[in-house]
Order: structure tokens, then sequence, then C-alpha cells
């Protein structure tokens, strides 16, 4: 008979919590006309605006069709501008709105409820020491598709 390794997958376990926050939070989002996948490009902009689309796919390790997807999405519900690149006519600088701006504290609040949640009854140095062990995985996957991309 073999064993259930089903609880010590850890594959498993992040799928699962990146599956029920993905539901949380595009429910919650969903009012704002803001899915779940366009609030990190926020937050990205939030912590530096007035970045073009390639920094802001950088940054978020993500590919530049669906970084483009996401601005334009922003851009339809008035979240942010684009406007031509002074130097580089091919890039486009991505703005913060003044209705992005207005809703970056509750965005944030919205944020760190869900976090809160997640780490109920952690201690600080659990919560800090989940949080570097996820960085690195994180980490470790990226440099783990890079090297099969070659």
């Amino acid at each position: 008979m073999t064993k259930n390794h089903g609880n010590k997958s850890v594959g498993r376990m992040v799928s699962t919590v990146h599956r029920y926050g993905y539901m949380h939070l595009s429910k919650t989002f969903d009012q704002f006309g803001l899915g779940r996948g366009q609030v990190k490009f926020l937050m990205a902009l939030f912590e530096q605006n007035d970045q073009t689309q390639e920094q802001i796919a950088t940054v978020l390790k993500m590919d530049k069709t669906t970084t483009a997807r996401a601005v334009r999405k922003l851009e339809d519900e008035g979240y942010v501008t684009r406007r031509p690149h002074p130097t580089d006519r091919r890039s486009q600088i991505v703005s913060l709105t003044e209705k992005a701006f207005e809703m970056e504290p509750l965005i944030r609040s919205i944020l760190e409820e869900w976090t809160t949640a997640l780490t109920k009854d952690f201690t600080e140095e659990e919560k800090e020491l989940a949080l570097n062990l996820l960085r690195r995985m994180a980490d470790n996957a990226v440099k783990q598709i890079q090297k099969k991309e070659g």
C-alpha cells in the first residue's frame, strides 16, 4: 500500500492558496472593475509610477502579451494612462490616474486583510520565514523555466 503524500506536496499547497486567494480577491475587486490579475500591475505602479510596459513585465516576471492586455484593461477602466516614451518610440509609459491613487489605500487594505487571514495564528518569525521561503520558491521556479527555455 502506498502512502498519500498529497499533503506534503509544495505545489499542491501553493496551488490551493493561489486558487482560493484568486477566488476571494476576484470577488472583492470585481466591484471596482478590477480583476485580480490587474491588481498586481497596479501594485507595481504604486511602488514606482511611470514605467514602461516592458519594465512592468520584468518586475512582475510576466510576458509582454499578458502585460499589454492587463494595461489595456486598466486603461479602459480609468486606472492608468499610456503615453509615448520620449526617447523610444516603440515604448509607452504607463502612469496611474487620480482614480488609481484614490483606490490605493483600499487596495492595500484588502490585500493586507487577505495576508492576515492567511497568516492567522502565525508568530512574526513564522510570517517572515514563510515569506522568505515562498520568495525563494518563486525565484527557483523562474530560474527553472529560464533554464529550460535556455
